[in-house]
């Protein structure tokens, strides 16, 4: 590909902690190598337990043209979860038959892939010294993940060693194996607390979750932490820093292994170009807590309590926070409401287009949906149609800003997007978000922002995507049911409510001294099909004479079933007095065509009566279609009477 390097993530989640630290690292690279980023993201993980649901968030990895990628990385441990693993295998069948695309998997080894792997050894070794070193410990325990996974063996080895260099030993029965997940944590404190095993002066977790929940049952036990029990923990997550007594925790190398992965790609796309090497001090990776000791960074907990805070009011002074869209400012926006309360699709857009200011910032926002978005008949699951529709643009960087049917811009899907392939003048991220309902498949949703943008998308992008997809559902159940209610459903033609909503317009829209055209048409021998052929021929019949009634309607006429085997055509407009001979003979021979084209045992035949009234004023409906009624019955008994012949 010419211009700027695209590298692909195929990723799922992207709020969590551990795909923010890869997506900082990937963008720190790409910036540095001018390389542009698509992120394809499902917003829930693949364990979440609805299906549907899952299998219309991972439709988006489906959307990727691989053939516009220059390299791709797969972030495999957010990818799995799902059972038997099929929506990673059905990614991996894709990218083999792209042998020629550089691409690497990150942490787990898969087949013609190549591995990036963390190097966390110095972080978890650092756990230990810090327990030993600086806080003088000697009875440490170590609370592991499951028993037999690589990775929980792993860390309990590099532990083990490392605890024993300071010459301490490590009790067998404080080598404890958990889950990663909070009642780990806590099934270890009811046993230390209970005396089941002796109590260590240190525990060492390997996460976040098992030391918060560690932590908080050794207090409400009457365990004092740190004074009692030293806890450290592995992960630095978001919620361990604003956890009641705050984690001491190590920040695993997952920038590291994002940067690494770019470099990969760069050795492989630009073997001649230079790399720059993505550097940290582990010390920097230590975040000191309340659960050790050490005193807390008061700045950065503060930050992210604020983030998970519901805030109803800020301060609208500082523009740092008017570019950063907290979960108060957006469920105070009621948004919700403003999308449901659409009474149509035109509405509709123009909300979602009011409210994408919501993700700020950001340099575009595109809403692309497929054209028969409305069709509910339409469930489509996997893929994508060969075209799209972009139906919401809005731009933070003086790019294209519209929204509706009117302006819509249609485009190849193979292509992403329309301006995906415009070089601009610094590299950027674009997210692409699936946009479905309950895995129903209704287009998707990209998300331009600068590289190393904050925040990342986040749990504010993740519900106004919900609400859109809401928002759009609850459209199409209201225009089907209004189409319902005004249109026949087998035929497509208006019913009489229909009819007469319709005739309202034409009158409103009517220019002076234009004139009153109707036809009413007739099936003819409708019971004689339904009783030699069943009734389902006999509805093949009524919706053959109204596809043939709709083939000589002209510009403003509608099309009419009025009950049974019966239809009116109607207009008004500049009609002369030769319209109604010329209108029934183009009626008749669209028939006879289609009832020699369908080949059935039977004749579908139509009888049909026209008039035309000068002035429209002059006349109500309901006695021009009587006229034309009467018409019809003398061209039915005619017809009888050919028949008989």
């Amino acid at each position: 590909m010419g211009g700027r390097k695209r590298i692909g993530l195929f990723t799922a989640y992207p709020e969590t902690t551990h795909v923010r630290r890869l997506l900082e690292g990937i963008m720190g690279q790409c910036e540095k190598y001018d390389y542009d980023l698509c992120v394809f993201a499902s917003s829930v993980h693949f364990s979440f337990p609805h299906d549907d649901y899952v299998r219309g968030e991972a439709n988006i990895f489906e959307l990727a043209n691989l053939d516009r990628l220059d390299g791709v990385i797969l972030d495999s441990v957010s990818l799995m979860g799902d059972q038997d693993h099929k929506i990673l295998k059905r990614l991996l069948l894709r990218l083999s038959r792209r042998e020629k695309l550089p691409k690497c998997s990150l942490e787990l080894p898969l087949e013609g892939v190549k591995l990036i792997q963390s190097n966390d050894e110095e972080a978890l070794r650092e756990q230990c010294r810090h327990a030993i070193e600086v806080h003088g410990r000697k009875r440490i325990c170590v609370l592991t993940g499951n028993q037999g996974t690589e990775i929980a063996e792993a860390r309990l080895a590099l532990y083990l060693d490392e605890i024993r260099k300071h010459g301490l030993d490590v009790l067998p029965e404080h080598i404890v194996y958990g889950d990663f997940y909070y009642y780990s944590g806590d099934t270890l404190a009811r046993r230390i607390a209970a005396n089941e095993i002796p109590r260590p002066d240190a525990v060492i977790c390997a996460s976040d979750t098992m030391a918060m929940a560690l932590v908080d049952r050794l207090i409400k036990m009457g365990i004092r932490v740190p004074e009692d029990v030293l806890v450290i923990g592995f992960d630095f997550s978001d919620e361990g820093a604003i956890n009641p007594t705050t984690i001491a925790s190590y920040e695993p190398e997952e920038m590291e292994t994002g940067a690494n992965a770019v470099d990969y790609l760069r050795s492989v796309l630009e073997p001649e170009a230079a790399l720059i090497p993505f550097r940290r001090d582990v010390s920097s990776r230590f975040h000191a807590g309340a659960s050790c000791g050490c005193q807390t960074d008061p700045v950065y907990a503060m930050n992210r309590f604020r983030d998970s805070l519901y805030i109803s009011s800020y301060n609208q002074a500082d523009e740092e926070l008017n570019e950063r869209v907290g979960l108060g400012r957006f469920m105070e926006s009621y948004a919700l409401e403003s999308f449901t309360a659409s009474k149509s699709s035109e509405e509709c857009f123009r909300n979602i287009y009011d409210y994408v200011d919501l993700l700020r910032p950001y340099r575009n926002f595109y809403l692309c949906l497929k054209e028969n978005w409305k069709n509910m008949d339409d469930e489509t699951y996997a893929g994508y149609p060969e075209t799209m529709r972009v139906y919401v643009a809005s731009s933070g960087a003086g790019g294209a800003m519209f929204y509706g049917k009117e302006s819509a811009v249609a485009f190849r899907t193979e292509e992403m997007l329309p301006q995906l392939s415009e070089t601009d003048e610094k590299p950027a991220v674009c997210y692409f978000s699936p946009v479905h309902f309950d895995g129903v498949l209704l287009g998707y949703a990209v998300l331009q922002r600068e590289l190393c943008s904050q925040p990342v998308v986040n749990v504010v992008y993740r519900n106004w995507l919900r609400y859109l997809n809401n928002a759009l559902e609850m459209t199409r159940s209201k225009e089907r049911l209004q189409t319902l209610s005004v249109r026949d459903s087998m035929t497509g033609a208006y019913n009489r409510r229909g009819m007469y909503e319709m005739y309202g317009q034409m009158l409103s829209q009517a220019r002076e001294g234009e004139a009153l055209f109707v036809s009413v048409v007739d099936m003819d021998g409708l019971k004689y099909v339904n009783d030699t052929f069943g009734h389902g021929e006999g509805d093949y019949g009524i919706r053959t004479v109204c596809a043939a009634l709709a083939s000589v309607m002209k510009n403003g006429e509608i099309c009419v079933r009025s009950g049974g085997d019966e239809f009116f055509l109607i207009g008004i407009g500049s009609y002369g007095k030769e319209e109604a001979a010329e209108r029934a003979k183009a009626f008749s021979e669209a028939v006879e065509t289609a009832s020699r084209r369908a080949g059935k045992p039977y004749t579908i035949s139509a009888s049909i009566g026209c008039a035309v009234f000068s002035d429209y004023k002059q006349i109500s409906l309901d006695n021009a279609l009587s006229e034309a009624d009467e018409r019809m019955y003398r061209c039915k008994v005619k017809n009888r009477r050919h028949r008989s012949v």
